[in-house]
């Protein structure tokens, strides 16, 4: 495929001159939080994401209060930066189930980038949230906006008696390393000391930051938890007499598209090169600075770093690497990784008499609902045992640091509040995930969240929720669940239909490709159960979902399902 140069900025976006404008992340965030208003003007709205908070409106109540002639009711969603995914301590546990419950909407969210966000907030309550979070030492500062965002790591590194890399330890030098120098943060939600703008300075990325948010995840070196491929820089770790020597270094994936916008896609990252781990930091910066420098200022839907690998090609992208290290890059470790692991269930760690628990958290939603108190019970198990809270890139949650002989009291905790055990859940919705959508995203097209436990009902119902096929839900083609290494991928088309692809591999690296357009949400669930069912039907021994679809190929796929519209029985009748 012809490369092509990347495309001269003609003139900057606005969100470019925003930040230019913003006096080092400052805006009049200060001055709005102290006004009478609910909400804050789109330049101070932009500088937000920078402190970690977005916000947003109710679309739920959106269109009720157009018809009334009213304004929108403002909520605020905020994100704490978790590095590695943990190791977070039962007090910071404790202070985010206060935060959900006095400033928030009652619930705590984990994220795929094994975040913690709080949605509804108030911006009466904004500062009250950030100062209870600094006071349990966790920051929101440089959670969302045009920099580096949380770093994630495989979430049992540095436990799993395998593990030869602490990505734990690595994902929080490198947040260090990649934080923002401006006292912004600290001045307007901290109450620290005021520094003069024109006295600070931000060697890393100036007075503009990125172009656009920039992603990196650390592998293990043999599972693939956290999707490597997907981020700006993946690190897989190289393992040599059984001991870490370095890592290869993939750069350019993202997965976030528009619709009906062909030159926006998702991408998997290419292998730049390895190093040794005593350089690896270095590496990194110099990627970072490389964005900084080449990333599109002009188009927003442009400025990631997957365009410019795509079209400087990653050959030149590692001379102007190397150039800028100043030395050469050895050559890449053919991509090791098996099949992502979920880490649920019961685990033996590295640290003798010491074992971890992963807790199946559907759609990374903590909340109690009847018969299953889920933040009740985390709450109360986490008080009690004082274990250790990592987060997963699946919105799960693993317990560690527990003595083999607080095991069966720890089980049986979890359960007396209605919390499932992993193989108490059928596989299908075990692994299924989705993103927040509506009613908060302001840019969900369709439900997400919401509509994913429905469909795995149906699913269910349908009998054929017992396969292990990884399906993932996204209410908009951003991709922040990452349909598009799925094996099954739904992203929201429009509020009532969504598109199917097909084929995403387990082991990341492969994208989906698209099945159906345009799917009515009623009519998803005997879809997806067809496919399933050829599936059942045609496989071969040991054959994954998403081998069985490269296999046929999507065309033969599609005339083995074209009866999708009647009913589900009378098609599966045909099969052979």
């Amino acid at each position: 495929m012809e490369r092509k140069s990347p495309r001269e900025p003609r003139e900057l976006s606005r969100v470019e001159i925003v930040k230019r404008e913003s006096r080092r992340l400052r805006g009049s965030i200060e001055e709005s939080l102290a006004s009478p208003t609910d909400h804050f003007e789109e330049g101070d709205s932009q500088i937000l994401k920078f402190h970690g908070i977005y916000q947003q409106d109710d679309r739920d109540e959106r269109q009720r209060l157009k018809s009334e002639g009213r304004g929108k009711k403002y909520i605020f969603m905020i994100r704490a930066k978790n590095p590695g995914g943990g190791e977070i301590t039962p007090d910071q546990w404790e202070a985010f189930d206060r935060v959900a419950d006095s400033c928030a909407n009652g619930t705590i969210r984990l994220t795929t980038r094994a975040d913690v966000q709080f949605h509804g907030v108030g911006k009466n309550a904004l500062k009250a949230a950030v100062g209870l979070l600094n006071r349990a030492a966790v920051s929101t500062y440089g959670a969302c906006g045009d920099g580096n965002r949380n770093t994630i790591a495989c979430p049992v590194s540095g436990i799993d008696p395998s593990s030869i890399c602490d990505g734990q330890a690595l994902a929080r030098q490198i947040s260090s390393l990649l934080s923002f120098r401006s006292n912004a943060y600290y001045e307007i939600w901290l109450d620290g000391e005021k520094v003069s703008p024109e006295r600070e300075e931000e060697p890393l990325y100036g007075e503009a930051y990125l172009p656009r948010k920039f992603k990196i995840a650390i592998s293990a070196d043999r599972e693939n938890c956290v999707d490597v491929l997907t981020n700006d820089i993946g690190l897989v770790p190289i393992r040599q007499r059984q001991k870490l020597w370095g890592f290869t270094i993939f750069v350019g994936g993202g997965m976030g598209s528009t619709h009906k916008k062909q030159e926006t896609f998702p991408r998997l990252a290419e292998a730049l090169g390895s190093a040794p781990s005593r350089k690896i930091l270095e590496v990194v910066v110099r990627i970072v600075e490389f964005q900084r420098d080449q990333g599109n200022r002009s188009d927003r839907t442009q400025a990631r770093l997957k365009y410019v690998v795509e079209a400087w090609g990653i050959g030149r992208v590692k001379d102007e690497i190397e150039r800028r290290l100043g030395w050469r890059l050895e050559p890449p470790e053919p991509f090791p990784l098996a099949s992502a692991d979920r880490h649920l269930g019961w685990h033996e760690q590295k640290q003798e008499g010491l074992w971890f628990v992963g807790i199946p958290i559907e759609n990374g939603r903590v909340v109690d609902r009847p018969g299953r108190m889920l933040k009740s019970g985390l709450r109360e198990t986490i008080r009690r045992f004082r274990p250790a809270v990592r987060l997963t890139p699946w919105q799960d949650l693993l317990l560690a640091n527990i003595a083999e002989e607080h095991i069966p009291a720890v089980s049986a905790s979890l359960a007396d509040f209605g919390i499932p055990a992993a193989d108490e859940l059928t596989p299908l919705r075990r692994t299924a995930i989705a993103c927040p959508a509506l009613p908060t995203c302001g840019l969900a097209v369709a439900e997400a969240e919401r509509f994913l436990p429905t469909l795995i009902e149906e699913l269910e119902e349908l009998g054929v929720a017992s396969e292990e096929i990884d399906l993932r839900m996204s209410g908009c083609p951003n991709a922040c669940s990452r349909p598009p290494t799925a094996e099954i991928g739904i992203v929201g088309r429009s509020r009532e239909s969504y598109n199917i692809y097909l084929g995403g591999s387990p082991r990341g690296d492969r994208l989906a490709k698209l099945y159906e357009e345009a799917v009515p949400a009623k009519d998803l669930a005997s879809r997806v159960a067809m496919l399933i069912s050829l599936y059942r039907a045609r496989k071969r021994a040991d054959e994954r979902f998403c081998d069985f679809v490269w296999r046929l190929g999507m065309a033969e796929l599609r005339r083995l399902t074209e009866e999708g519209g009647r009913p589900l029985a009378a098609a599966e009748a045909r099969l052979p």
